[in-house]
């Protein structure tokens, strides 16, 4: 992560709006406004599966704290422990 901020840190202000988006989308999200410029801030966005409207931050999905979680499915972190040896599932 040390490495990602200090990229980051050195990141055009365009850079960063691309970054963002990209890790919403990787969320299942579709942004709908431009980047406010902070990933603690939220920042309207779509659901790609159900279409709602959610106001996450890109802290926030980084950090696998995005509560909007496709029925399909499952979070990040809940796939990491099933896929660990020894995990549930």
């Amino acid at each position: 992560m040390r490495e990602w901020l200090s990229h980051h840190r050195r990141a055009t202000p365009a850079q960063k709006a691309a970054r963002a988006a990209e890790i919403l989308r990787a969320a299942g999200y579709r942004p709908l406004t431009e980047y406010p410029g902070r990933a603690r801030e939220p920042w309207p966005a779509a659901c790609t599966t159900c279409d709602t409207t959610r106001h996450p931050t890109v802290t926030g999905v980084r950090q696998d704290q995005c509560t909007h979680v496709r029925p399909e499915q499952p979070s990040p972190r809940h796939r990491a422990r099933r896929e660990q040896p020894g995990g549930a599932g």
